[in-house]
C-alpha cells in the first residue's frame, strides 16, 4: 500500500494517468488508443523529418558533440535533457530512442534529422510529459548554432549496451565526432519506487530491473573513451543547479550562457521527489537494496534514511 506523499515535495507525481501505464513492464507493447496515437505521431514526424533534413542538412557537418544519456528509467534525467535542449547551441530530443536507428544502419544525416524532428514535435506539444519541462525565454524548439545534438533515453541505451557492448563504437563511427554520455543517478530507493509506481511492477521486480541496469552502467568506464562519461546525481542538481549546469556545459563544450543558466535554475525542482515514501518496503527488501547498491561506487552514500535526516 502506498504511503502519504511528503508535504515538502513539489506538486508533481511519479504515478502516471492510467492511460499512460503499459499493461505490464517497462517495455510492454501498446494497443488501442495508444497504438492509434503512435501511428498518428509516426505520420506527423515523418513529415517533420523530411522538412528538417532539407532545411538543416548543411548545418549537420558543424555539430561538435553527440550527447546520449545512459542510466535508468525514472532517474531524473528528463529534466537534465530538457535543460540542455533549452541551450541555444544544443538540440537534445526527448526520448526519440536512437538505439534501433543506429543498429539498423541509418545515416548520420537521417539520425540528426530525426532528433531535430522529435525535439520540434515535443516542443509543439508543450514540452510536457508527466512534468512541465518548459524553460521560458530559452531555445526549446529552435537553436542558434547547432553544436550539440543528442537524445535522452538512458534506460534504452543501457539495455542496448547490455546486449551490444559494441554499440558505442558503432555510434562513434556513425557520427564521427566525440560522444558525451551523461549518467544521471538518483537514490536507488526513490528510483526503484518510481519504477514500481510508473510501470505497475512489484517492488521485487523493480529491484531486479533497476540492478540489471546497474550491472551494465558499472561497466561504462571500460565501454567509454576518456572524457565521454559524466555521472551526475539528481539530488546534486536539485541542491545546486547553477553549479551542475556549468559543469554540464564544460562537459559538452558549450558556454554557460547567463540567461540560460538563470532561467533553467528557476524550473528545477525545489526538492527531490521522495518516491520511497509512497510504497511499503519490506525490511528484507530494504536490506537487499542496500547490499546491492553497496557494490556500485556511483551509488555510494545513498540510503533509505536520507529523508528523515533532511527533515
Amino acid at each position: 500500500m502506498a504511503t502519504a506523499a511528503d508535504p515538502r515535495e513539489p506538486a508533481r507525481r511519479d504515478t502516471p494517468p492510467v492511460s499512460a501505464v503499459p499493461p505490464s513492464g517497462p517495455e510492454a507493447p501498446r494497443g488501442g488508443i495508444d497504438a492509434l496515437r503512435d501511428r498518428a505521431y509516426g505520420f506527423a514526424v515523418a513529415g517533420l523529418e523530411a522538412w528538417t533534413g532539407l532545411r538543416h542538412r548543411r548545418r549537420f557537418a558543424g555539430v561538435e558533440r553527440f550527447c546520449l544519456f545512459v542510466g535508468y528509467p525514472r532517474s531524473g534525467h528528463s529534466i537534465v535533457g530538457a535543460l540542455l535542449n533549452a541551450h541555444p547551441d544544443a538540440v537534445v530530443a526527448h526520448e526519440l530512442n536512437v538505439v534501433p536507428l543506429v543498429l539498423a544502419g541509418c545515416t548520420r544525416d537521417d539520425l540528426y534529422a530525426r532528433i531535430l524532428a522529435r525535439a520540434t514535435w515535443f516542443h509543439l506539444r508543450g514540452d510536457r510529459s508527466n512534468y512541465d519541462y518548459r524553460v521560458p525565454r530559452q531555445w526549446q524548439g529552435r537553436f542558434r548554432n547547432l553544436r550539440v545534438v543528442g537524445d535522452k533515453r538512458g534506460g534504452a541505451v543501457t539495455r542496448c549496451l547490455g546486449e551490444h557492448p559494441d554499440f558505442l563504437a558503432r555510434l562513434r563511427n556513425l557520427v564521427g565526432i566525440p560522444l558525451r554520455l551523461p549518467h544521471v543517478v538518483r537514490n536507488p530507493f526513490d528510483n526503484i519506487a518510481a519504477i514500481s509506481l510508473w510501470h505497475r511492477l512489484s517492488l521485487e521486480d523493480s529491484v531486479s530491473f533497476y540492478f540489471d541496469h546497474c550491472r551494465t552502467t558499472a561497466r561504462l568506464d571500460e565501454l567509454c573513451a576518456p572524457g565521454e562519461l559524466l555521472t551526475l546525481r539528481h539530488e546534486d542538481l536539485v541542491a545546486a543547479p547553477e553549479e551542475r549546469l556549468i559543469e554540464l556545459c564544460a562537459f559538452l563544450g558549450v558556454a554557460p550562457e547567463p540567461g540560460w543558466v538563470e532561467d533553467c535554475c528557476r524550473i528545477v525542482f525545489r526538492a527531490p521527489t521522495w518516491s520511497r515514501n509512497r510504497v511499503a518496503w519490506p525490511a528484507t527488501l530494504r536490506r537487499e537494496v542496500e547490499r546491492r547498491a553497496g557494490a556500485h561506487a556511483f551509488l555510494a552514500g545513498y540510503d533509505f534514511e536520507e529523508v528523515a535526516r533532511l527533515r
